[in-house]
């Protein structure tokens, strides 16, 4: 089924773009998210003049994220938490509490901006991405240290 993508979405392509989807996916997933419309002329015609604002939206998101980025550059965040003598931490660090540190510092971040494969489970440093827009990541570092 051709479709065109109203959001950005992994693995399918970016906003304004046609794209051949299965039906399934599209009927299940796109349309019910809002993700995605059918492709005929008449949606065509109606999703070029919502482009036009979607695009100086998304400059101005993509600025104010590289401001963001470039005031995270240097920032390190500390995060208490109890180990074992082995330096394992009893519980784990996730990326809501890594967003939480980062709002205390001022910096407004939500956890699902943090890129975490997993849950941080051991004392020390980490790098970790912080995704502020689909372009633009910036990286903090995480000390893991007991309290």
């Amino acid at each position: 089924m051709q479709i065109i993508l109203l959001h950005d979405v992994d693995k399918v392509g970016r906003r304004g773009e046609t794209v051949n989807v299965a039906n399934g996916y599209a009927r299940n997933y796109l349309f019910p998210e809002g993700l995605a419309v059918r492709a005929d002329t008449a949606k065509k015609k109606e999703l070029e003049i919502r482009l036009a604002a979607f695009e100086a939206r998304d400059d101005r998101d993509r600025k104010s994220a590289e401001e963001l980025a470039e005031s995270m550059k240097d920032v390190a965040v500390k995060i208490s938490a109890a180990a074992s003598d082995e330096d394992k931490l009893y519980g784990s660090v996730t990326a809501q509490m890594i967003a939480s540190a980062l709002v205390e510092k001022g910096h407004t971040v939500e956890a699902k901006h943090v890129m975490l494969d997993e849950p941080l489970r051991a004392l020390g440093n980490y790098t970790v991405p912080v995704k502020l827009h689909r372009d633009v990541t910036a990286e903090v570092q995480v000390w893991i240290e007991r309290p």
